[in-house]
């Protein structure tokens, strides 16, 4: 643990925020080359304050979603998973540190001139995490942060207030404020935050909140990466094997009830496999969580916000025309105190419907059909960019595809959500579902700058060629090479 001082940051105004950008950045120009072994010890104290506090923050978490979330989920998903992403960064830093060396252009190639990029760290990078997985979600880019050589200043979301408080008490115990450092607090402060002169801005949530995020960014020239959303759709294909797909798209969907940024939005099915599939998921549902409304691996809805949020989808989903079906409840005990919301399936939903159109982030489960797969990017469109596209099914043909059809942030096949949990695969979005990538070397590189050094030959290389004035016939030629007739 590092024995400098740090202070616990709450409430603080722009000034005051501003100055501490300041101290991580004049602690980080004083401390110069930022070697493996100090990036190794940050990850080392990352991973200590993970194991030795998962416990308290995975309890505070489930008070914070009104207790209706799953200890153990909280355990996997925010915990063991990131404390793996951390050994898997430390076991492969040094090669991603290492210098790549580049070829250079005729004649300096020939002559001894040399080219390399060299992985620099940016400096100070600011965090905005979200409420869903308030843990995870910070110390996952921080990973790639540290790993890169950065300082780091971090704001979880508002709306876990507990969990942010918690952040402030236990970081200073691993990292002092010219490392780390939590700043808690509302609204206002999360504006402000973002409108800091960071060397680089990460955040997660909502596409309506990321474009105020980059816009405030974009007042420094503040390069972001964005970590979205959007509309991620699951296509069943025929060729796919029914009980598989049925069993990990209902695991995925309820995974934290839902509320999670890569979770299945609506599913596009063969027409003549809607209602096995339905017949699945219904078969899946009462197998996984039984009783859904008192099932402790079941999360409730986060807030009373959110909830009528997602029942007014279903309202004028119904009210259009589409069919209601709910699975593991009925409609009076989906609103119970602790907001455990059964699955809602919506079959006939079009265009004219909320619930085509916005992220739902809970326990909603539109469902279209097709005929062939050539309509699916088309049904797609209006929902473009997601962050994750799902496909099951063995046709190798029909999975090109859509791969070159439909543009998605990520791609998981045969399965949902685990591409996410793939070190060495980038994790980002695309458009609309948001831009850059965190995770392994992607993580690494994005957070890091990719400074390109070209070492000179000591020959004069330019009159060789021609290339230095007064301009002669050899210069001409050596252009006339390249563009022809001059």
């Amino acid at each position: 643990m590092s024995e400098a001082h740090n202070d616990n940051v709450m409430e603080l105004d722009f000034q005051n925020l501003k100055a501490l950008v300041a101290r991580q950045r004049s602690a980080f120009r004083a401390e110069g080359d930022v070697t493996y072994a100090t990036r190794i010890d940050r990850l080392k104290r990352l991973k200590a304050l993970i194991v030795e506090n998962k416990s308290e923050f995975a309890t505070t978490t489930k008070r914070e979603f009104n207790g209706a979330r799953s200890y153990e989920f909280s355990l996997f998903s925010e915990f063991a998973s990131k404390v793996e992403a951390i050994d898997y960064s430390m076991k492969y830093l040094k090669e991603w540190m290492k210098p790549e060396k580049r070829k250079t252009n005729k004649p300096m190639n020939f002559l001894g001139g040399k080219g390399q990029v060299r992985y620099f760290p940016k400096g100070v990078v600011g965090i905005i995490s979200p409420w869903n997985l308030p843990f995870g979600l910070t110390v996952a880019p921080l990973t790639s942060a540290l790993a890169a050589g950065n300082r780091a200043l971090l704001k979880p979301s508002e709306y876990v207030p507990e969990t942010a408080a918690l952040f402030a008490d236990v970081v200073p115990k691993y990292f002092a404020t010219e490392e780390v450092v939590v700043v808690t607090g509302g609204a206002e402060t999360s504006q402000h935050f973002a409108e800091l002169p960071f060397d680089h801005l990460l955040f997660t949530g909502s596409t309506r909140v990321g474009s105020q995020v980059m816009q405030s960014a974009s007042k420094n020239l503040v390069p972001v990466t964005l970590e979205l959303g959007g509309k991620s759709p699951v296509i069943i294909g025929r060729s796919a094997k029914l009980d598989l797909a049925g069993t990990r798209l209902t695991f995925g969907k309820l995974l934290n009830g839902g509320q999670l940024c890569l979770s299945p939005d609506y599913v596009l099915v063969p027409n003549e496999m809607e209602e096995q599939l339905i017949s699945r998921i219904k078969h899946e549902v009462e197998s996984m969580y039984p009783n859904i409304i008192e099932n402790s691996d079941y999360a409730g809805v986060f807030n009373e916000r959110h909830f009528a949020r997602l029942q007014s989808y279903i309202d004028d989903a119904v009210a259009k025309g589409a069919k209601l079906t709910i699975v593991g409840g009925d409609e009076t005990s989906a609103s119970k105190d602790n907001r455990r919301m059964p699955l809602h399936i919506l079959q006939n939903v079009n265009d004219t419907m909320h619930v085509m159109h916005e992220e739902i982030f809970g326990p909603v489960l539109p469902i279209m059909t097709y005929g062939d797969i050539t309509e699916v990017p088309d049904q797609i469109e209006p929902r473009r960019n997601p962050l994750a596209m799902y496909y099951f099914g063995k046709d190798k043909v029909e999975q090109e595809y859509l791969l070159s059809r439909v543009q998605s942030g990520g791609v998981c096949i045969n399965d949902i959500t685990l591409h996410y949990v793939q070190e060495d695969l980038p994790f980002g979005g695309v458009g609309a579902s948001g831009t850059g990538a965190y995770h392994g070397p992607e993580g690494f590189r994005n957070m890091s700058h990719s400074r390109a050094i070209y070492s000179q030959t000591m020959i004069d290389v330019l009159p060789i060629i021609g290339a230095r004035p007064p301009f002669g016939e050899k210069f001409r030629k050596r252009i006339s090479k390249v563009l022809g007739t001059i």
